[in-house]
């Protein structure tokens, strides 16, 4: 018998390791070429992965900064995010593909996370249809296909919540430690987060006090698992002095809290639940949307909202958290006018999963499976619509986004320069207009630095230079074609 239990342990084992397989496939579909170029951010975290994983310094020369300053001073990299490229780089190597296959990473880890407490919670059916509503999420699919931190929040808010969960189950301390510690780090994964952190951490704290008020020992003893938290997540908002006095501006910008009116105030927080931005129209940016469809579904709705009802109609306390939790997430928005950003709101989106997962399950409990079957097939129509749309028209709807996209230029320099054994050279003003992402690719495709010419004529022999001229004097045109440029060398 327990032979066969391992037969089919490892039977289980492929086929979640094949459908992951699938997963990652899918997900990667036409990433170097969706979006059609990188934006500046993408670039910036790039270049600084590259030299971290070589040299562990940053462009301006720091020994592994805890904030990396870049685009000229003016925008700090976060860590979680800067330091984890930094580590896949050194491991599978800088290029474009791997830069935005972290993004994947940080989503396959996120599923499995996802899978795991929604089993726990609703049983295999539910884990399964988590997953699906996970994967169909439009702002997954984008946010997958950016090298950004954007997304990086997800596993360290489904840490932090499958720890609350499996305190109130087995009520062991170490699970608040993981809460805590989880939600702290989360504080340091994307900008936004500064703004969720602090009220999911009184939300938490005011939970657990509550949940053990009444118990046995007293007021006292029950706000311990509170206290328990607190003490877990109070480093990472502890240390932000220092931070801020070794980093000005990184922690927090340096304009500082935005405060005009109470109505100005609660508008960003009330603009976060407008159903035609959460399900129509999408982030009020083209580098967080299509424009023509929403951060989450349009057919999901009907699920969300059954699992609203039913929650709290069952007053199921974990999940009623979550809702309040749902809700509360852009509380503090109005402090930094942030309307309409669905790629600020990227933290509520396993919440939304689980409820609306919940939704599902109540239907199928009510034997309305004919309901549930056709908004699940609503849902595939949707997403369907949602991906042909985005791999296929975005990409020229939205070019002018985007910086132009000279990967496969600068990698095909690098293999003729290597392939010819010439020194490599580009022309200053290419190198001046591609800005950050030249900086990326130079960092990433040559094991030596670009020599930046004024003037490709003052080539030296035995040189390779990159170009916007079709014909330069006294060079020799390389028979190579490559986007936007041109390749010309000189023999010794």
């Amino acid at each position: 018998m327990s032979i066969l239990s391992e037969i089919v342990k490892r039977k289980y084992l492929l086929g979640y390791i094949g459908a992951f397989a699938a997963i990652a496939i899918f997900f990667s579909y036409r990433l170097t070429k969706v979006p059609p170029g990188l934006t500046i951010d993408e670039a910036a975290f790039g270049y600084n992965a590259v030299l971290l994983g070589e040299t562990g310094r940053d462009q301006n020369g720091r020994f592994l900064p805890f904030f990396v300053l870049s685009i000229e001073g003016r925008d700090w990299r976060q860590p979680v995010t800067q330091y984890f490229m930094a580590i896949f780089f050194k491991v599978f190597g800088a290029n474009l593909f791997n830069l935005r296959f972290t993004s994947i990473v940080v989503m396959l880890v996120t599923l499995v996370l996802i899978i795991y407490l929604s089993r726990n919670l609703f049983g295999e059916l539910g884990g399964i249809l988590s997953a699906f509503l996970f994967l169909t999420v439009p702002l997954i699919m984008i946010q997958s296909h950016l090298g950004l931190d954007n997304i990086m929040p997800l596993p360290f808010v489904l840490v932090w919540m499958i720890g609350i969960y499996n305190y109130l189950k087995a009520r062991e301390v170490k699970w608040l430690l993981i809460a805590g510690i989880s939600l702290g780090i989360g504080f340091y994964t994307y900008k936004a987060m500064r703004a969720v952190v602090p009220v999911w951490c009184v939300l938490t704290a005011l939970f657990l006090a509550v949940e053990n008020m009444g118990k046995r020992g007293g007021a006292i003893r029950a706000l311990i698992p509170a206290a328990v938290f607190s003490v877990a997540v109070f480093p990472f908002f502890a240390i932000i002095p220092l931070l801020e006095l070794k980093y000005a501006g990184a922690v927090f910008d340096r304009q500082g809290f935005n405060w005009s009116s109470v109505y100005d105030f609660l508008y960003p927080f009330f603009s976060s639940f407008d159903p035609s931005f959460l399900f129509i129209s999408g982030d009020a940016t083209a580098y967080h949307s299509t424009g023509k469809h929403g951060m989450f579904l349009l057919a999901s709705l009907p699920l969300f909202l059954t699992g609203l009802f039913k929650t709290i109609k069952s007053k199921d306390r974990y999940l009623v958290f979550l809702i309040i939790a749902f809700f509360s997430a852009p509380l503090l928005f109005g402090f930094v006018n942030s309307v309409h950003r669905a790629s600020r709101l990227m933290a509520v989106i396993p919440l939304y999963v689980l409820v609306s997962s919940a939704g599902g399950l109540a239907l199928l409990q009510a034997k309305k499976r004919l309901l549930f079957g056709g908004i699940l097939l609503l849902m595939l129509v949707n997403y369907g619509d949602f991906v042909n749309y985005y791999w296929y028209e975005y990409p020229k709807m939205t070019g002018q986004w985007f910086s132009r996209p000279v990967n496969d230029s600068y990698l095909r320099f690098s293999q003729k320069s290597e392939e010819l054994g010439l020194l490599p050279f580009i022309s200053k003003d290419v190198y001046k207009s591609d800005g950050e992402n030249a900086h990326f690719f130079e960092a990433a495709y040559f094991p030596e630095k670009i020599q930046v010419v004024d003037r490709e004529e003052s080539l030296p022999a035995g040189g390779i230079i990159m170009t916007p001229r079709r014909e330069v004097p006294g060079l020799e045109k390389i028979d190579l074609e490559i986007p936007f440029y041109y390749l010309h060398f000189k023999s010794s």
